[in-house]
């Protein structure tokens, strides 16, 4: 059995945009399809400078990523999580997200923003783990479904 584990996405290192690339893209169609962003546009978001990413990976496979903006001094919206159907139900979230969480902390980062999708429950599943954490939250429409944009601080 392979080990599961969470990392920190490092723009110059080994694991940077040209060696990850490919298998971001296909984690990306394969969880929404034609709603996936382009190759081009994840470059965008995985390589700006004030961006933070974090990778899971089962053995030396890329199964998983999250990304957020620094939108303010100490706060970060995360953009996007996928992990491959493969690893999905499988509780993996949570893991990539821990390590999210402290790259966020070390920056100097205090609370998370994101939309989240209600339809398929991940919203209410954040708001149940982090409801100690929860400073505001409100629900809306958007072009992927009804979202509820959720304010924390970091856990």
């Amino acid at each position: 059995m392979s080990e599961l584990r969470a990392g920190s996405f490092d723009r110059t290192g080994a694991r940077g945009w040209n060696a990850i690339k490919d298998r971001v893209v296909e984690i990306e169609r394969e969880c929404f399809g034609a709603g996936a962003f382009s190759a081009d546009e994840l470059r965008r978001a995985f390589s700006a400078p004030r961006a933070l990413a974090a990778l899971l990976f089962d053995g030396d496979v890329l199964v998983g990523y999250t990304y957020a903006e620094q939108r303010e001094r100490d706060t970060y919206y995360i953009s996007n999580t996928a992990i491959a159907k493969s690893h999905q139900g499988r509780g993996l979230v949570g893991l990539l997200m821990e390590r999210f969480f402290a790259d966020a902390r070390a920056a100097g980062g205090r609370f998370i923003e994101r939309d989240a999708a209600i339809a398929n429950g991940y919203a209410d599943t954040l708001m149940r783990v982090h409801a100690a954490d929860v400073v505001e939250t409100y629900d809306h429409p958007s072009p992927y479904g009804p979202q509820r944009f959720i304010r924390m601080r970091l856990p």
